[in-house]
């Protein structure tokens, strides 16, 4: 299964300006995507960027293996070759 490449998820500066990989994935309790790069700083002091998702499966088909994630629940990697481990939000 992938993602519908038009629809819209919240990235931080680092995976929008394409200075990170996305190493964290967040479906948040209301169901909405999130992409991270990782830095746990970045979340609480950046904006987000609401982007189509397309524009991350181009150059990173792994992230359509997130598509099962029930709201809740989150994936992270080491690096953008990692496999995903997965886990819920607290």
């Amino acid at each position: 299964m992938e993602f519908n490449e038009n629809y819209g998820v919240y990235v931080c500066p680092h995976v929008f300006n394409k200075e990170s990989p996305v190493l964290l994935g967040v479906r948040d309790p209301e169901g909405d995507w999130q992409f991270f790069c990782g830095d746990e700083n970045c979340p609480e002091h950046s904006k987000p960027h609401l982007i189509g998702i397309g524009h991350l499966t181009q150059t990173d088909p792994k992230i359509n293996e997130l598509t099962f994630l029930k709201p809740g629940y989150f994936a992270q990697r080491i690096h953008a070759n990692a496999d995903w481990e997965y886990g819920e939000l607290e």
